[in-house]
């Protein structure tokens, strides 16, 4: 999918099987500090019938406060669903703050997209 625009922040969308791949990217300063992220990524995600999804946030330099309680709200709202929040492409002073506010077991972190699909499935021998 293309880039979709909300207010204030461009999401970069693909499809994998039963996940939607987001990739946030705020479009001004003060986004990240005032615009709801959770609602338009619940929103993003009724519209394509999914209750999954990856957040890649390597377009996002800080993870303030504002920015982990919408991450906390749209885990919550998932959560209450049936679906999962997933996150990679975590910088490591992100990661930091998630792990200093005790998120990380909530808000899972991986390194990238195809490891953070296969998490919940069991290595099989080569």
């Amino acid at each position: 999918m293309n880039a979709q625009t909300t207010l204030g922040w461009d999401l970069e969308v693909m499809r994998g099987e039963g996940w939607l791949i987001v990739r946030p990217v705020p479009r001004g300063e003060g986004t990240s500090e005032l615009v709801p992220l959770a609602d338009e990524l619940c929103q993003l995600l009724e519209r394509c019938l999914v209750n999954r999804v990856i957040l890649c946030l390597d377009g996002i330099q800080l993870l303030n406060s504002f920015l982990i309680g919408q991450l906390v709200k749209l885990q919550r709202n998932l959560e209450a669903r049936g679906g999962l929040v997933r996150l990679c492409h975590v910088s490591p002073n992100n990661r930091r703050a998630l792990e200093v506010t005790g998120l990380i077991r909530r808000l899972p972190v991986y390194d990238d997209v195809e490891t953070a699909v296969m998490a919940g499935f069991p290595r099989k021998p080569r």
